[in-house]
């Protein structure tokens, strides 16, 4: 199997940019309680990246499977 450096480069610049533009860094000097421009939690974001990770991964080992048997 055939590493492809664009590829892996291409998906951790995606990854590099989606972190980037969900997590925003709390101004220490606005006041907590004023609500607006809060920072966007991406806790739920990563469990969804990682249980749908966990699915591709498997649909990717079972299709590998099956053309093999072919």
């Amino acid at each position: 199997m055939k590493f492809h450096y664009k590829k892996f480069l291409l998906s951790m610049l995606m990854l590099t940019v989606s972190f980037a533009t969900f997590a925003q860094i709390p101004d220490p000097d606005s006041d907590p309680g004023s609500g607006g421009n809060d920072p966007t939690p991406i806790n739920t974001k990563l469990i969804w990246l990682a249980i749908l990770g966990v699915v591709f991964a498997f649909y990717q080992i079972s299709a590998n499977k099956r053309r093999q048997k072919a």
